[in-house]
């Protein structure tokens, strides 16, 4: 009989770790393991789940702290919800029969306890950059450690975060790139159609719309350096600001007005497929000033063949050969990205040459096979133990 695996996620949301997940259980052997999924709330997650034959289960009071929370007056209120969260889970756990509880990210705080009141294994799998919170951190990683049995960090840089790594295994998120193998060719040609970027070079940025931890407005300075410079191209920003943080794309639209860049700029929002907006584009830039634990959109464009600029900070370091696939630069400096950007919008066979070597990059050292692989052998490992 397979060993039930409870997968407890912070949110509903489609997203980098939420994704991950979702490849993760897909490709699972389930002759060997049975996966079911905790989440607090309905919502595109849950269906994408289930349209894979994985049970969902909606637990709403699970304990998720985030940025919101450490830094205003609930806090507390937040913190006497645990136990009552806790006991919740643990009566999940026995009821459901659970073998293994494996939390998918480093923000929620009560399935590891949960799991240890159960007396069984709790895998811990951290994509988190908590070093902006370092008085939480140093309370926080003795919490992760005491109830976690194995500790899964999706790069070294975030593995480097911990002071005892005993527990820690790095594993880094894989990917497979027929996901990313389009069947329609001319997606790229029609997305550039739809959105107005002609036939020339397309510099992109994919994520969440957020200053300083997504870097957008360093791209957009950049962009500014460029036309002073007399090198042109159209720059897409992929995605959207969370909710209450609408001001940041406000700047970023002050910053394309400052440098005159109206006609070159295009903001399209969050898009359900991203896809077709990476096969419209011809470079790929995570402009991060601030660590990502192992930017999902740096691999998913190397699937796609595309060269790709990131900063030399995280978990960039990890994925982008420098010089190789792409280039590094220092975070917050627009000055050294446009030189960068500039070295390949002149050089065509370099991007080339670069995109293939992150496509090979990929099958070598970030297959989601060899991810799933080493994940199944964390469980065996806990399942011995227990």
């Amino acid at each position: 009989m397979p060993a039930r695996i409870l997968h407890v996620h912070n949110s509903s949301d489609i997203y980098g770790a939420s994704r991950s997940l979702v490849r993760l259980l897909r490709t699972l052997d389930r002759q060997r393991y049975e996966p079911i999924v905790l989440l607090p709330a309905e919502g595109p997650l849950a269906e994408q789940l289930r349209a894979i034959s994985v049970r969902v289960l909606i637990y709403p009071r699970l304990s998720v702290i985030d940025r919101a929370v450490l830094k205003s007056w609930r806090l507390p209120f937040f913190l006497l919800n645990i136990p009552r969260s806790v006991l919740g889970i643990r009566a999940v756990l026995k009821r459901e029969r659970i073998a293994i509880v494996h939390s998918n990210t480093g923000v929620i705080l009560s399935s590891g306890p949960a799991a240890w009141l159960a007396g069984m294994p709790h895998v811990w799998h951290i994509r988190d950059w908590f070093q902006e919170f370092r008085s939480f951190w140093r309370f926080h990683e003795k919490w992760m450690r005491f109830f976690s049995h194995r500790i899964i960090a999706v790069s070294e840089a975030i593995a480097g975060q911990f002071t005892d790594r005993a527990k820690v295994t790095v594993i880094n998120n894989g990917f497979d790139i027929a996901e990313f193998e389009l069947g329609d060719h001319q997606s790229g040609v029609g997305f550039r159609e739809q959105h107005a970027l002609g036939n020339g070079l397309v510099v992109g940025c994919v994520g969440r719309i957020k200053l300083l931890r997504k870097g957008q407005e360093v791209l957009l300075r950049a962009a500014g350096l460029l036309r002073q410079r007399g090198v042109r191209a159209k720059f897409l920003i992929v995605g959207a600001p969370f909710p209450g943080n609408e001001s940041h794309l406000e700047t970023l639209h002050a910053i394309v007005r400052e440098f005159d860049l109206e006609g070159d700029v295009i903001f399209t929002g969050e898009l359900p497929d991203p896809r077709p907006a990476y096969a419209a584009m011809d470079i790929l830039v995570l402009p991060s000033a601030q660590p990502e634990p192992f930017g999902g959109v740096v691999m998913e464009a190397m699937c796609m063949s595309l060269p790709v600029i990131a900063t030399n900070i995280g978990g960039s370091v990890e994925q982008v050969a420098d010089g190789e696939s792409g280039y590094l630069v220092p975070p917050n400096d627009p000055v050294a990205l446009a030189d960068k950007l500039a070295i390949l919008l002149r050089d065509e066979p370099l991007r080339n040459r670069f995109g293939a070597a992150g496509r090979a990059r990929i099958a070598e050292r970030f297959t989601l096979n060899g991810m799933v692989e080493r994940i199944m052998g964390v469980y065996e490992q806990c399942l011995k133990r227990k």
